[in-house]
């Protein structure tokens, strides 16, 4: 994020005022600051390229679902950014990717929430 925040700077001619994930965040997701916004808005529009290219790369019918600590906390923000959009736009696949779904896993704990539901299938006895 910081890299990517430097960029749009120096790109814009602009000094980057902010050295850390959480200040560009936190100041993109407040609107305070038109550059960590624009920053925001270029990392979400990459992992929208990035995804899209990995579904068509593993052939992708049922889902991508996106996990990590920091998208969660950015929800909103992510919701409406250019996310999806760049994901289709991959010019005659966009068709193929369009009916894909995309979700945002937001539990804390996805794995064992995954875990525990695996187990409870295949486990007939209680587990102590």
């Amino acid at each position: 994020m910081v890299n990517l925040y430097e960029a749009v700077s120096a790109l814009r001619g602009r000094p980057a005022a902010y050295s850390t994930p959480d200040a560009i965040s936190q100041r993109g997701l407040d609107g305070s600051c038109p550059l960590c916004r624009e920053t925001l808005d270029l990392f979400f529009a990459m992992l929208g390229t990035i995804a899209g290219n990995l579904a068509l790369s593993v052939g992708a019918r049922g889902g991508v679902f996106i996990a990590g600590g920091i998208l969660p906390r950015m929800r909103d923000a992510f919701a409406q950014s250019p996310f999806r959009r760049r994901f289709e736009d991959k010019g005659r696949f966009m068709d193929y990717l369009a009916p894909i779904p995309t979700w945002l896993v937001v539990h804390p704990q996805p794995a064992f929430a995954g875990l525990a539901g695996l187990v409870s299938t295949h486990v007939k006895t209680p587990v102590i």
